[in-house]
This record gives C-alpha cells, structure tokens and sequence, in this order.
C-alpha cells in the first residue's frame, strides 16, 4: 500500500507544468495536512436580489456563467466588471435580514461572507459574526447600462372593435395618441408626477394632483387636460401601461426593474416628477414620504445611480386612533450638490431652497456624518509623529491632537480625512481609501428569518466579490477531491463537517452521515462515539460527521472529542490507516488560545496518531486564525488564494516572503503545494470534485438533489440499539428524578412542621419568662452558661453582644455604625484604586495607535471591582444590596429616561428580543433609528448584551459575578440581581400579535 498513489491536479507552472501531481496514499492517510485559502464553492444571497451586471441590472437568479459583474478591487479600492466563473444555488432556512442606515436591506445566509474593513483591509465576515455597528461597504455610485429606450404601448391594452393601430399611432375610445412610449425626459417627468400624485378612475382615467402653474403647464404640453386642482388623461394604452408597470394604490406604487437601465435623461427626468410631487425641500433637507416602501427602496437605488446618498427610516403618524406607518427617505446633506446637478424641479419656491440650500452646504457651514470613513487603523497617528507634529512646541500639536481622536474613534468624515492627507502631504494606500469608489455604512439591525427560501452565489473572478442590492458581498474543492480519490480506492475516512456540506458525497459513495437532524441517517449524541470509531476502524464504514446541526455547540463538542478519543485508543490496537479530515480547525484549534478539550484531544492526534496510523487534515479559510504549532508540524500543505494581509503574513513566514504576493494572484482552485514526502513546493491546478456540492451547485439550471446512496440497514440497525439503550436510561433517570422530587417535597413538609413546633415552643418558653418577671418584679436572661440569672445581679456594666462571638462568626444585629464604617472604608479602598490607577496612567508612557475607551461610558464590572472587593474583605457580612456594583446598576438604571429604562426591563424579563419590540413595548413610537439609538446607549452603559440572531438581554449577573471574581454563591448571587431587579419598572409584555408579533410570541 506505501507505494500507491492518488492524482488530485497538475502542475500549473513552471517546467513541469501539465504534469500529474501524486500523493502517497499512505503519508496522506497516517499523515497530517493542512487546506487553507479560497478553492472555490459559494455562500448565499436570496432570490430576487438586484446585482449589477454590465448588460444591465437584474436578478442574481438570472446571471449567466461568463457575465460581467460589477465587483470591487480590494487593493485600489475601486469598481470593476469581472467575469462569473460559476452560479451556485441551494435551498436555505438560516436567513438574515441585515439592514444598513440608509435603509438598504440585504437577506443572505448566516454562513455567507459580506465585506467588512480592518486598517484599510477589506476582509470577509460571516453573516452570523455581523452585529449592529458593522461597517458594510456600497457602491458610491451605481452604472446603468441605458438599454431601454421604448415601449409598445399595444402590448399593454385589449384592443376593442373599434380600437385602430397604425404604424406610429393607436386610436382608442375616441382619442388618437403614439403608440410608441420613448423614455425621454418629459415621460420620465410624467410618471415621476404619477408616481407621487397620481391616482386612477373606475374608468382608468389617469389623474394627477397639481395647482403649481409650472407643473399644470407641463402636464398641457404632455396630453393631459388641465382643471384647477387636478391634470387627466384618459388615454387607455398609456394608462394600462402606467398601472401594470409602476403599479396603483399609494401602498402599491413601484418602480420596474427594467427603469435602472434606462437612458439618464428619463430616470433624471423621473426623479424631478417624483420630488415635485412628494418631495419637501426645507431649509436644513430634503425629504419625500411613502406609504409604499418599495417604492422608496426603488427611489434611494436611483439616485445612487446618479451619485446621491439617502438614509431612510420609518415613521409611524397617528390618524386619531389608527397608527399609519410611513417611509421616510432623506437626502444626505453631502450629496445635495449631486442631487442640484442632476434632479431638476419644476417648482420655482422648491428650486429656490435647493439653490439656498447647495449654497449654503459650499461655503462650508455645516458638517455631515452620514458619510464617513471608517478602520484606518493607526496611518494618520505615524504621519504626524513622522512630520513632527507630535513634539513639544510644534506649531501643529493641536492638529496633532485632532488626529489622534479621530484615530481613537477610527472614523472620520471622508472630506475631513481628505483635508488632513493634505496637510500632511500624504498619498498611497490611504489617499486611494480616502478617495474611493466605496461609501461606508453601518448596519442598524440583524433579524433571522423563519422561512426556507432559494438562494444564490456567484463565483467571480479575482475579486471574489460583486454588487448585490448595492452592497458589495463576498462569494466563497480540494479536501473533497482527496476525500473523493480515497474513496474511490475503499479506504475508509472521517469527515468533520461543519456547515452540513459534505453528504453531497452520498451520491456515489456508500457513506454513513450522522448527526443531530432529520436529514441524517441517524441521530446521534455522545453515547454513540465508542460505535462510530468502532465501526469507521474495524469495519471500515466512512463516516460523515455532521456537527453543524447540534443546536448546543458543547454537545457537537463532546462528541466530536469523544469520537476521536475512541479512535486514537483503538488504533494502537487496530493499526488500521486512517484519515479525519476537520473542517473549519481554527474553531477547535485556534491561534489566540481557549483551546477546550476538544481541541486537545485533536492536537494530541496531530502529534502523536501517525505512529498508531491516524492521520488528520485541517481545513480553514483563515490561517492566521489557526495555531501555528499545528501548522508547522503538518507533513503537507494546500494553500489556495489568500487576500487578508494577516493570513498572506502566515503564508509567507511558511512558504517564503517571495509567495506573500504571488498568493494574492491564484486562480480558482489554483494553490501552492508543499510536502515533505516529496521535498518540493508546486504550484498546482486542483481538479474539481465529481459529486454533488451540497452547499454550492455550479453549472445547474434547475436545482435537483441528486439520489444519494443509502447505507446498510444492519450498520443503522445497530446505532439505534444504542439510542433505544440510552431513550430507555433517560426515561428510567426522569423516573428516578421524580420519585426523588416528591420526596425532597416530603421533606420539605416535615421541616415545616418541626419549624412550626420550634415556633411554638420558643413562644412558651417567653410566655413562662413574662409570667416569672411579672411575678417577681425582676427582669431574667440566658447567660453564657445557659442558666437564667437576674440581670441586677450581674455586677458592672452591661457586657458587649460582639465579645460572645466566636472567632471568625458572625455577629447577629451589629450596631449599624459598623456598617457604615465598613462602608465608608470600602468608598476609601475605591477611591485609593482608582487614585493609583490614574498615577499609573499619568506615568506611562501612551502608545498613540492605542484606542483608549471613552471616559463618559466605563465598565460597571471595572468600576465595581474595587469596592466590591473592599466590602467582601471587611469584617462581618454585607447585604446583597449593599455591594457596590448593585448601587452602580441601580444608580445606571435610576438615571436612565422612562423608554431606555422600560427597554431594560423588557429585555430582562422577555429577553432576548429585538432592540424594535423592545422600544414598542416600552412606549416608544416605533422609529427604528430611535430604538437602535436607544439600544447602543444601554449596550455602551454594559446594561445588555448581544444574544445572538438580533437578540439582546440584560446582563446583571454577568456585571455581579465579574465584580466580585466568581465568588459568590448561587443564592447571594441571585439575591443581588434581585435588588437591581427592584430598579427596574414592571415590564410590559406586548398587547397583541398583530401589532408586535416578534415580543408577542417571546412573552408567550
């Protein structure tokens, strides 16, 4: 078997190139290994997104492999078209609703890579990892391809007996008009005023409202009649095309996919109709409200198409008892000059604003925030201290000081950064970033979806990114090639499938896939690791391990290490090759430490199973996420396309700087391989895998999930023996558990009693003490001895209660000036704390890349600390509600407004929940941005946490327990939240599903 071999490529460069590339089967199986960077494959965006192709925009359903997308240049930062080298597309139900602050909303799977920026790198970012605060970038301005130029408008109309069509013109009910719509910019006006203003008759009249001399004149010019209020037009082909196309109704109106290729006069001349019509132009903005909110998506998307930024919100008007919900789209204040250029009105008084408005924005009056630059790292701080401004006496220290704020707060508006570059004279990476094709915006919510929906990605070339609904996203074969060729040689393997990818391989191979779902061909947990190992190494059945659908990650955990436990044990006695393959290994085995057991136990087979024949092959698409330790001890390495600095960092300390860059540049599916069984380091083109890719589909018009192979029913048969086995001891533990919990209640109810009989003879015994003081007129107690004594016979003064205690006791009802001296010293041990630490700060010496946190929001756990410890360290006990983190909550809580208070208390009682329920319930209006603003303030004063899925909850034990190391016990714990508990008002559920259907079902 040592000489057998398995051809997984061919050499793609060099003098060997076209040349077979062989792996020694057996140094791959006993062996460790190491995949990383981008093969190939894909994650997902949802059916019906808008991506921007250079024949026009359409639906990511409807991009064909070979067509140009608009993509992002990471390096130059600037917008390409760039070939798909394959469409994928699956079915998914762990969809996200992300939404930005201009309201652009995006639906793509927790497992599919967005782009986010760190020191100016533009990295990918899991759907899951992304979280309010997340800056996404989008396109600054978007292409129109101009394709569309007219319509027939006969396609649009039942013709009736008397209807006649000529070349040019169509006659209808009498009246006479051109049969061919040419999108100019008087029609794109026309149906801008339409969009904003008008409505249809029962006889499908188009009616317009309009009293503005500017804009009655022009709808004359257009075939309308004019009347006082109202413009009409009752031309049936054009009015039937108006309704199918932009649609009726004020919650119904639209714009068509094909208006963003249409010429820039039309959607020029559309957007001047529109704002006309809806739009305000105040002294400070620019604004339009709509009932339809796809209208205003459609609206925002146009005018990026002209270089103009929006943010849009909602806004909720109260009708006398009926809430109406609004969509309102603001223009940015830094793209009114762009909006001037490019959108005219009719309206003299509105034009006049505008004018005043531009006007006013160039001479430099007010500063907007809605367009910033964001994580830039440390560049501006090292400029300055190159120029010197940092020194003592420099004629620049107070510029100097400016940048390192805006360093600490790593964000800056984009014309702010431009004038600091140029004062300091500075180009390069940062002036491209400053200068870019990229407008940077933060996400405001994260919400999972319920439903199962068609998903798409798309593969492109070089950048491996593209435009999806403005934003630019990321897309995402070779351990399923090496899995594929063992197999095929009927070796047996384990693959450690993290993202539930892998049982693709059931369509040509007789595999066993087990895990936590429905879908597998058996359900397993921790129970079955003994079976699983056993069968993989004596039985030689493949396994697909499928820890992706364990709903507790320490489940997934424990049985993954108790699987390969098994394994190791058995193979020294078996001696049997064998190869795990571990996907995602920077989750077990991860560079920056907390590595669990788990992650233990795969280390140690790293190091020690080739000598029993176990072999293990790492799989991860961030290499300077993984331990370098188990990297460097692999005997081969796969290393495809990496683009993040700190990741290409690790491949030239591995391969040599001289592949640094040459990394950047590889092809799909192209990696640099290096081996110690063949000495030589090849630039090698993977072939692709054969079966079926479970999470990406290339090449398929019509996704079918091929027939997969099924698996002996004896081999299934014998695993559920063992669930059967553990059902039976689960029902036999709740048995038991039962039984036990009727009598702790028995128990209960006899300590009650005797209780009760102390109560009672305690009672007594003070009736037969009165009676005997009463009858001899003296006062009697216990003393030390137990003997009752007259206390006048006692001689001297009265004894100290504390000289009875024991050492180390605890003295019942101390003098309350005890407590306040206790409290007093642990007020005077916070403040010496705190003294040190700014003698500490005032002393050393401050690294300017540092980002030092705000001194206006501080830690509860940091603060409380001190005194927390102070107080637990003074002689006698303290009340739970005395401890100086519970005062701090209650203080932060106390000082809050009625609807961030009522938030709180929400969250705790109700948690997790949306930041939007939380706000609603608390009385607030329903205004996204309000409640998100509201939510960062509480996040920021460390009352809540982020809970996953959107979801938030307080996180009063975790500041208690922090506060006092993990010291107290269970009950005092409990009793210290109780007393910020009694801080927060009662918490309000929802009052009906129609009106807040996320907090409803949480309070249910």
């Amino acid at each position: 078997m040592g000489e057998e071999r398995i051809t997984v490529g061919e050499v793609s460069a060099g003098e060997a190139a076209g040349s077979p590339v062989e792996l020694p089967i057996v140094d791959i199986l006993t062996g460790r290994g190491f995949i990383t960077g981008k093969s190939g494959g894909g994650k997902s965006i949802l059916e019906g997104t808008p991506v921007y192709t250079a024949n026009g925009r359409k639906p990511i359903e409807l991009v064909e492999e070979g067509e140009r997308v608009l993509s992002l240049n990471k390096e130059t930062y600037e917008q390409e078209f760039q070939p798909v080298q394959a469409t994928i597309q699956h079915e998914s139900d762990d969809l996200l609703r992300i939404e930005l602050e201009d309201g652009t909303e995006l639906v793509g799977t927790e497992d599919h890579s967005f782009l986010t920026v760190e020191d100016m790198e533009i990295v990918p970012i899991r759907g899951d990892e992304v979280s309010e605060g997340t800056w996404l970038p989008l396109a600054r301005q978007l292409p129109a391809a101009e394709t569309r130029t007219r319509f027939d408008l006969v396609d649009y109309f039942e013709p009736s007996n008397n209807t006649v069509i000529d070349d040019d013109s169509i006659r209808s009910s009498g009246a006479t008009g051109d049969r061919y719509l040419d999108l100019d910019a008087d029609a794109g006006r026309v149906l801008g005023l339409y969009l904003a203003e008008g409505s249809f008759d029962s006889k499908m009249t188009m009616q317009i409202s309009a009293t503005a001399p500017s804009v009655q004149s022009f709808l004359d010019e257009n075939g309308f009649n004019v009347y006082e209020r109202t413009c009409n037009r009752g031309f049936k082909p054009f009015t039937e095309f108006v309704s199918s196309e932009f649609g009726k109704g004020a919650d119904a109106k639209r714009l068509p996919e094909w208006v963003y290729d249409t010429p820039e006069s039309f959607r020029a001349g559309l957007l001047g109709g529109y704002f006309d019509g809806d739009g305000t132009v105040e002294e400070n903005q620019i604004t339009a409200v709509s009932k339809s909110p796809e209208l205003i998506r459609g609206i925002s998307e146009l005018l990026r198409q002209f270089g103009v930024s929006t943010t849009v919100n909602d806004r909720l008007t109260l009708y006398g008892d009926e809430r109406r919900q609004f969509r309102r789209l603001s223009v940015d204040a830094f793209s009114i000059p762009a909006f001037d250029d490019n959108v005219k009105l009719l309206i003299d008084s509105k034009r006049e604003r505008l004018r005043a408005l531009c006007d006013e924005l160039t001479t430099g009056d007010r500063y907007n925030s809605k367009d910033m630059v964001p994580r830039f790292g440390d560049v501006l701080n090292t400029a300055a201290r190159e120029r010197g401004w940092t020194t003592r006496g420099s004629d620049e220290r107070t510029d100097a000081a400016s940048i390192h704020s805006h360093t600490r707060k790593q964000k800056v508006g984009r014309q702010t950064l431009q004038s600091v570059l140029d004062e300091l004279d500075s180009g390069g990476r940062i002036r491209r970033f400053a200068e870019s094709d990229i407008q940077w915006k933060r996400v405001v919510s994260v919400e999972p979806l319920d439903a199962s929906r068609t998903v798409y990605d798309l593969d492109v070339k070089r950048h491996d990114n593209f435009i999806a609904n403005g934003v630019f996203v990321h897309n995402s074969n070779s351990a399923s090639v090496v899995a594929e060729k063992l197999l095929d040689r009927g070796y047996s393997i384990l693959c450690v499938d993290i993202d539930g990818e892998y049982y693709g391989l059931k369509e040509e191979y007789e595999i066993l896939h087990v895990g936590a779902d429905e879908e597998c061909d058996l359900q397993v947990s921790v129970e079955h690791a003994e079976k699983l190992a056993s069968l993989a190494l004596e039985q030689g059945v493949p396994i697909i391990l499928d820890v992706s659908s364990f709903l507790d990650e320490r489940d997934a955990r424990e049985l993954l290490k108790e699987v390969a436990k098994h394994l190791f044990a058995k193979e020294k006695k078996v001696k049997q090759p064998f190869l795990m393959l571990v996907e995602e290994i920077h989750e077990y085995i991860p560079e920056g430490g907390g590595m669990d057991e788990c992650g233990r136990m795969l280390v140690k087979i790293g190091k020690r199973g080739r000598k029993h024949g176990l072999g293990i092959v790492g799989i991860s698409q961030r290499p300077a996420d993984v331990k370098k330790d188990f990297i460097t001890q692999c005997d081969w390495l796969l290393w495809h396309r990496l683009t993040w600095s700190n990741d290409t960092k690790v491949a030239g300390r591995i391969l040599g700087n001289d592949y640094r860059d040459r990394i950047e540049e590889l092809d799909d599916g192209e990696c640099f391989m290096m081996s110690d069984f063949d000495e030589s380091l090849k630039q090698v083109q993977m072939e692709r895998k054969r079966t079926f890719d479970a999470g990406a589909t290339p090449g398929l018009d019509d996704f079918e999930r091929p027939e997969l192979k099924s698996v002996s029913a004896d081999l299934v048969g014998e695993l559920e023996s063992i669930t059967e086995n553990e059902r039976e001891r689960e029902s036999r533990i709740q048995e038991l558990e039962r039984e036990l919990t009727g009598k702790k209640e028995r128990i209960e109810e006899l300590e009650a009693e005797l209780e009760e009989a102390r109560d009672l003879s305690q009672m007594a015994e003070q009736f037969s003490r009165a009676m005997m003081a009463h009858a001899t007129g003296r006062p009697f107690r216990d003393d030390v001895t137990g003997r009752q004594a007259e206390l006048s016979d006692l001689p001297g003064p009265l004894p100290d209660p504390t000289t009875d205690a024991e050492p180390g006791g605890e003295v019942v009802n101390p003098d309350p000036t005890d407590d306040e001296a206790r409290e007093r010293d642990a007020e005077a041990a916070s403040v010496a704390a705190a003294l040190d630490a700014v003698g500490d700060d005032a002393t050393a010496e401050p690294d300017a890349g540092d980002e030092r946190p705000s001194t206006e929001t501080t830690s509860l756990a940091d603060d409380a600390g001190p005194a927390a410890e102070a107080t637990d360290g003074g002689t006698g006990r303290v009340g739970n509600g005395d401890r100086a983190v519970v005062r701090e909550l209650r203080a932060t809580i106390d000082a809050l407004d009625d609807i961030p208070r009522a938030m709180v208390a929400y969250y705790h009682e109700y948690g997790p929940a949306s930041p939007l329920d939380a706000h609603v319930v608390a009385g607030g209006d329903g205004d996204r941005t309000a409640a998100y603003r509201h939510n960062g303030r509480l996040r920021e004063a460390e009352l809540i946490e982020h809970a996953g899925r959107g979801g938030y909850r307080t996180r009063f034990r975790e500041a208690i327990r922090e506060a006092h190391d993990d010291r107290l016990d269970d009950d005092d714990l409990e009793a210290a939240v109780a007393h910020v508990e009694d801080a927060l008002p009662p918490a309000r559920p929802p009052e009906s599903a129609e009106e807040w259907p996320d907090a409803y079902e949480t309070s249910q």
